[in-house]
């Protein structure tokens, strides 16, 4: 059961299960937009930021390391949605996305080849933060 038990008379949402459904199923776009949109739909709820923030390293390596030739960017989406909503979120996204960008940048701050240079990796994560 995804949905928790009610809490001041509303139900919260169990992030902990919503990401392990979303990895357990994380080759199936169509179930990991089916999680995006059911998690999406509570978005105005602090409880729902408060477990979204908890998993957000999990969601943030998903979405940078997910290797699937899906047509749409559905957890791309859904992270860039919860940041319009949450700028505590957007905020430590952002810091997860500066570090793995200098992670996989082609070159380090030196000027030598980077030898975890990732262009994939790398180009997905410079999308993302200039999307945020």
């Amino acid at each position: 059961d995804v949905l928790g038990k009610e809490a001041k008379g509303r139900r919260s949402i169990q992030m902990e299960k919503v990401t392990m459904l979303i990895w357990q199923f994380r080759d199936d776009p169509a179930v990991v937009q089916f999680m995006a949109q059911f998690v999406a739909k509570y978005t105005g709820s602090r409880d729902v930021f408060d477990g979204i923030e908890f998993y957000l390293p999990q969601l943030a390596h998903m979405i940078i390391h997910l290797e699937v030739s899906w047509d749409d960017a559905i957890l791309e989406r859904f992270a860039l949605i919860v940041a319009q909503h949450s700028l505590h979120f957007a905020l430590q996204l952002n810091w997860i996305l500066q570090g793995a960008i200098e992670d996989y940048q082609p070159e380090s701050a030196s000027g030598e080849a980077n030898p975890g240079y990732h262009p994939l990796f790398y180009s997905r994560c410079v999308k993302l933060l200039g999307n945020i």
